[in-house]
């Protein structure tokens, strides 16, 4: 079981790894600062409040863990949106409460971590989620924990998993509709 782990992680380095560089190599809509840097340090720039916007309990641990140490590692203040509880296979729960360990063992605190459950925003592979939906319950997010970085996934989700895509393209919405234009948006990007 622990090897199964360990590849996971090792898997999710090397996809994180790959990706970061494909981010800063080509330019993409809504997703590069014209900094080619990821968040400079504390020197550089003021401290973020990053909001981590997921599908599904387990996406923190699968795509963005390294992800998370880097901006921690800065000293930036990591939130975590997930929209759904990933209740597919009737897990939902125990999902919940994976995440919300996960996090606690990435240093997040439980207060910085929002697991949604709502109708319209259930988990699998049929299910199109509304973008309208999800820049709403985003910038509600936002709003309340005065964040102005958003990470998420790219167009393919990364995995290809349409809940993923369905995330990535909520975000483009909001990040298009924004009257206020000050959030910077990042996404982990498949190569």
């Amino acid at each position: 079981m622990a090897w199964i782990w360990m590849l996971s992680v090792a898997g999710a380095v090397l996809l994180w790894a790959v990706s970061l560089g494909r981010i800063l190599s080509s330019p993409a809509p809504y997703s590069l600062p014209p900094s080619p840097r990821f968040l400079p340090p504390l020197g550089d720039r003021r401290s973020r409040n990053v909001l981590l916007v997921l599908a599904h309990p387990d996406d923190e641990s699968m795509f963005f863990t390294p992800t998370i140490l880097f901006l921690k590692s800065k000293g930036h203040s990591i939130h975590v949106l997930c929209m759904s509880l990933g209740n597919a296979d009737g897990l939902g729960d125990t999902r919940k409460e994976e995440l919300y360990d996960a996090c606690a063992t990435l240093k997040i605190p439980a207060e910085q971590v929002s697991v949604l459950d709502h109708q319209k925003l259930q988990d699998g592979f049929h299910q199109k989620w509304d973008h309208g939906l999800l820049a709403e319950l985003t910038m509600e997010q936002i709003q309340l924990w005065d964040i102005d970085t958003i990470v998420t996934f790219d167009s393919y989700g990364v995995s290809g998993h349409p809940n993923h895509r369905d995330v990535h393209h909520g975000i483009c919405k909001l990040l298009h509709e924004n009257q206020r234009g000050n959030i910077e948006a990042w996404e982990l990007e498949l190569t």
